[in-house]
């Protein structure tokens, strides 16, 4: 999930790691809990993959987006398709395993009523098992099969003040919870410090606004998780 929210309060918590240590930390799941220093995580693992490349494989059905979510998709999708990440993203009306949507204003309310401009939330993905159950927490992720044969992303209608950047660095962000990615940036989970570890799966670094093409943290987690 990307939640967009003021740039000072985002920045203020960027400077904070900024002085942390510098050392990389990979393969952030996206479920975990936490009990005094022990971190309990659930590895979840996208299974789909183009048996002549071996290369994960994502077939995405776009067709369901809107406004600018449509249009700014492919620059999303490029952006992964095109990295070192050892991923294909393409876009199929057949075959497809990953869904995306511009979800209704009633289904936003629904999911996110505390919804603001102050704190928004731009996206989110449910990931589904094998079993076809689909995984929004950490009971559901322990739970399930571990195995991910199939996510939907819905993106927020008529989002407060978007820029182009926000578009498209939003998409990129829910591409990397398809592979099953966390989040980057938490303080009680080894956070990627913004300055010398970017990855567009922290928020704290997608603040700065500086790019929203996967960077070398993404490629050593999916590297990291999949064994490539």
């Amino acid at each position: 999930m990307f939640t967009a929210k003021k740039r000072l309060s985002l920045l203020v918590f960027s400077m904070i790691l900024i002085g942390l240590s510098g050392t990389p930390a990979y393969a952030h799941e996206m479920y975990f809990t936490k009990n005094g220093s022990t971190i309990t995580t659930v590895p979840l693992r996208w299974i789909n993959k183009n048996t002549s490349t071996g290369r994960l494989k994502v077939l995405i059905d776009k067709q369901y987006l809107k406004d600018s979510w449509a249009t700014y998709f492919e620059d999303a999708r490029v952006a992964w398709h095109s990295s070192n990440v050892p991923a294909e993203f393409t876009t199929s009306s057949t075959s497809v395993n990953t869904y995306m949507a511009t979800a209704s204003a009633d289904y936003w309310k629904q999911r996110f009523p505390g919804d603001s401009s102050w704190s928004e939330v731009m996206g989110v993905t449910d990931l589904y098992d094998t079993n076809g159950t689909v995984i929004d927490s950490y009971a559901k992720a322990s739970a399930s099969t571990k195995q991910i044969k199939g996510a939907n992303i819905y993106v927020k209608p008529n989002p407060y003040n978007n820029s182009v950047f926000d578009y498209r660095s939003t998409m990129s962000h829910e591409f990397g919870h398809v592979l099953c990615l966390g989040h980057s940036h938490l303080a009680e989970y080894s956070p990627a410090n913004p300055s010398t570890d970017p990855s567009i799966m922290s928020y704290d670094y997608l603040a700065l606004k500086k790019s929203y093409l996967p960077q070398t943290h993404e490629v050593n987690d999916v590297k990291a998780m999949y064994g490539y």
